[in-house]
Formats: structure tokens, sequence, C-alpha cells
């Protein structure tokens, strides 16, 4: 008995085939463009390494680093191979020069140089920085963690954004953590505007003991299972403040205020730790400026309390929010004269050969499949490639 021949499609061809018409492909190409322009929405034509240690979008490539044991799975190949420091890159070189590398994004982190180009990632060259050679080792000032592993929270664990809760990112330390690990009963989004863990609560006396309408204290319900540091003492505070006032650090630039503003029950504060704090709009208005709080403001590197806190965010692709048509006129109108007549001239001859070969499938009301499209375009490769200028 003989095999039974595939069924047609109403247009005669078989479902190997993909139907295209016109409106289909150019509804797709619109999607391409609008994804991609939500994907990557600005430049990536350089790396910010040259911009120093700013707050800036950071990315960490699974590809060119080896995370210790812990965080491999124990029959994975690479398993006893030696690890690597953790690293991270710029938004461009994410792209540049890591595309087909596994890739996590981490989001905003302060006072962070691309590694890029060094030594940390394999040594290898920047792709945005051709001119010059591997920078090989530099003085790094960067802070690391497990988010560069892909591991998040005080859980230490990983993140599936398609089946848990959103996660929750501490202002002070840029950790992320997951929502069930914070407390059962969270405030509504609406009510806060930053969110600060319980860690960076116990370690930074003017964010605990702010006297604020601004913020709300969440203390710990269930027993947390692993802490990175239990709460100082008022005692303890206040000795660590008395050992950072005799460094004699420059303080802020920035009025200060004659008395501490702190509130003045610390000993209440302290019975509420652990505690996580949810900071309403405004709430860094009610941080102390006092001499002191200056003091442990500029040793502790919480400058951004009471100064400039941007992103610098990569610069705004104009070209990505245009169609492919608007943004070549707009690429032809740069060009000088002899290269725009060329091109003009180009594209019309693209644009007549391809009407005329699509005739005769609008005359007979021939549906024009993916291997029609495709065969128009090697034709006209071919054709090109013969000409003689």
């Amino acid at each position: 008995m003989s095999a039974s021949k595939e069924p047609s499609s109403p247009g005669g061809y078989t479902d190997e085939e993909q139907i295209v018409t016109a409106c289909s492909f150019l509804e797709a190409q619109a999607d391409l463009e609008r994804e991609a322009a939500e994907t990557l929405p600005g430049k990536f034509d350089s790396c910010t390494f040259d911009l120093g240690y700013v707050h800036q979008p950071v990315y960490a490539c699974l590809t060119c680093t080896r995370p210790p044991k812990q965080y491999r799975a124990t029959k994975s190949k690479d398993y006893e191979s030696e690890s690597t420091e953790p690293a991270g890159m710029c938004y461009s070189c994410s792209i540049e020069c890591h595309a087909d590398h596994d890739i996590i994004e981490l989001f905003s982190k302060r006072n962070f140089r691309c590694d890029c180009g060094t030594k940390r990632l394999a040594g290898g060259r920047c792709e945005l920085k051709k001119h010059r050679s591997a920078l090989g080792n530099v003085l790094n000032k960067n802070e690391y963690g497990h988010n560069f592993w892909g591991y998040y929270c005080r859980c230490d664990k990983r993140y599936n954004a398609d089946s848990e809760p959103a996660m929750i990112q501490c202002y002070i330390c840029s950790d992320w953590f997951h929502e069930p690990c914070i407390n059962d009963d969270l405030p509504s989004e609406d009510d806060y505007e930053d969110y600060i863990c319980r860690d960076c609560v116990a370690r930074y006396s003017v964010v605990r003991y702010i006297n604020s309408t601004f913020a709300i204290i969440a203390p710990v319900v269930a027993k947390d299972p692993s802490p990175k540091e239990p709460a100082a003492t008022t005692q303890q505070q206040q000795q660590q403040q008395g050992e950072e006032e005799e460094t004699g650090e420059p303080l802020a630039k920035k009025p200060r205020q004659t008395l501490c503003c702190l509130c003045a029950d610390k000993t209440a504060v302290d019975a509420l730790l652990p505690a996580d704090m949810f900071m309403r709009e405004g709430w860094k208005t009610d941080i102390c400026t006092c001499l002191d709080c200056m003091r442990l403001i500029e040793t502790q590197n919480l400058d951004f309390l009471i100064g400039d806190d941007e992103v610098i965010e990569p610069e705004e692709d104009k070209a990505r929010s245009e169609s492919i048509y608007d943004a070549a006129m707009q690429q032809l109108s740069k060009m000088d004269a002899t290269r725009a007549i060329d091109a003009a001239t180009a594209y019309q001859s693209l644009s007549s050969n391809l009407k005329e070969y699509l005739r005769p499938f609008a005359d007979s009301g021939t549906v024009i499949t993916d291997k029609d499209i495709k065969e128009f375009f090697e034709k006209h490769k071919t054709n090109s490639s013969k000409r003689i200028y």
C-alpha cells in the first residue's frame, strides 16, 4: 500500500511551507522592530569604562566566568574546573562583546566600573575599545556578590520570573530579595518608593534611626534562617560611630544641621530588630546631616543618600523607534551626493524588480510563500554580484 500524500493547504501548498501574504509579512516585520526597540532601547556603541565608577546597569557573563562549586550542578562538565573571579560589564559590552554568551541582567549597581577587556573577564579585548590592547589588571574598587552568579536574596537561590513572585531590590546594597523571604504581609507598591533590607537597617544607623514619617518599619515575623550579620546594639553602634569619627575623613559638602535629628528613643527602635524598612517618597529629605551623621555617611560610602544618585543609562537610540524605511531615509540624507544617488538608484532597482516579480502572483491570486521570497532575493543577489561598474 502506498503512503498517503500529505494534506495540502487550500492554496495547494503543504503544511511544511510557510504561507506569507504581503500584509502578514509587513505586520511581522513591524512586530520585530517593536520587539527590538523594547529589548535594546539604547545605543550600544561605547563602553562606560572611561567614566570610572558610576551608578549604571550591570550585566554578568556566565560564559566568561566560572562560579564557585557551591553554585554549580554536581554533574556538570566543569564541576571540577577552577573557579574564576566574578565580573560585570556595562550595557554596551553585554551586546557587542558577549551577545552570544549566557548573560545575567543585574539592573543598576552603584560605584561600578565595566570589567570588559580586563583580566577579570579572561583578559580578552573589548570590542568597543579596539584601539587599545587588553587592559589586563586594573585597580578594581567594584563590589561583587552572589548576584553575579545568578543567585539572590538571603536564601541564596536563583529566581524564576515565570513561576515566582516579583523580587524587590534593596536601595542601599542593591541585592534582590524574594517577596516571601521579606515578609508575609508587605505594604502595597503604591505605599512606598524604596525598600531597605534588614541587613542594611542593622548596619547603618543613619537609616535605622531616621526620624521620619516617611519610613515604615516592618519587623521580621518568621525567624531568618541565614541572616548576613546580626543587628548591632545601641552600644555597639555608638562604639562604631566613635571609631569612625577618629578617622578624620573629610565631610561631604552639604549644608549641615547643628543638632542631630535622629530619633531620641533608639532602644525602642532596636527592640523591633530584625526589621525591614519601606520608605515613602521624599524620605531622603529627613536624612540627618549633623556633624556626626555626616561623618558616618562619608565613611560608610552612603553619599548617595544626600547627593545625586542618577543612574547612567544608555543613550536612547532614536533610530530603533523608527521603521526601517524611516531610518534608511535619515541615513540617506547624511550621505554625500554621489553615494546618495547610488543608494537611491539601487533602491529603485530593487523596488522595480520586486514589483515585477510579484505582479504574476497578484494577477493570478496566488499566495506568496516564504520559498518565493527567498528565491527572489537569491536571484537579486546573484545578478547584483555580476554587475560591472
